[in-house]
């Protein structure tokens, strides 16, 4: 687990802009508290370490808050001035290819089907309500299980993604999966 740091004046702003993008916000949410920030949802009154926006919120953030991370996939309303604001960038591969080809140098992609995304899984197994996978990210090779139903595949690369680019190291974001 990593240490908690101290709670700043300029929270650091993660947007989820994606299928079922709720629901990944409240993994990543959930993720990030286990690891000792304090985090909101859509909330920008409290004074945290990160606050994740869901496709849901329709306010705007306030000039404190720093554009950290965005995850989109391909039904992304943002136009690519706006996702360039973000400091880190989040998609799936095969987004990533579609929409930028080549030049994906600033992006960090996830993909169950391709061993060149950044974080990437293989060798899937579904046994008794489990699924058990390889993740590959920053170098690193882990077995993950995940209860059918509590996560999917691509909800765990895609959150593994935008922490990762938020700067959790890999090993948190896996504790919080075994647990």
């Amino acid at each position: 687990m990593t240490n908690r740091i101290k709670t700043v004046q300029n929270p650091r702003l993660i947007v989820i802009s994606c299928e079922n993008g709720r629901r990944v916000g409240d993994i990543i949410s959930d993720i990030l508290n286990y690891c000792r920030y304090n985090t909101c949802i859509n909330d920008f009154s409290e004074n945290t370490d990160f606050v994740i926006v869901t496709p849901e919120y329709n306010g705007s953030r306030p000039e404190n808050v720093i554009a950290d991370t965005i995850l989109f996939d391909k039904n992304t309303e943002f136009r690519r001035e706006c996702i360039g604001q973000f400091r880190s960038k989040v998609t799936s591969y095969e987004n990533a290819m579609k929409e930028f080809g080549e030049d994906t140098a600033d992006i960090i992609t996830y993909s169950s089907e391709n061993y060149g995304a950044d974080v990437a899984c293989r060798n899937i197994a579904e046994k008794n309500g489990t699924a058990a996978f390889d993740i590959i990210g920053n170098g690193i090779l882990s077995r993950v299980n995940i209860i059918e139903g509590k996560y999917s595949v691509q909800e765990v690369l895609a959150c593994t993604g935008v922490l990762l680019a938020a700067g959790l190291p890999l090993a948190s974001v896996l504790n919080y999966f075994e647990c």
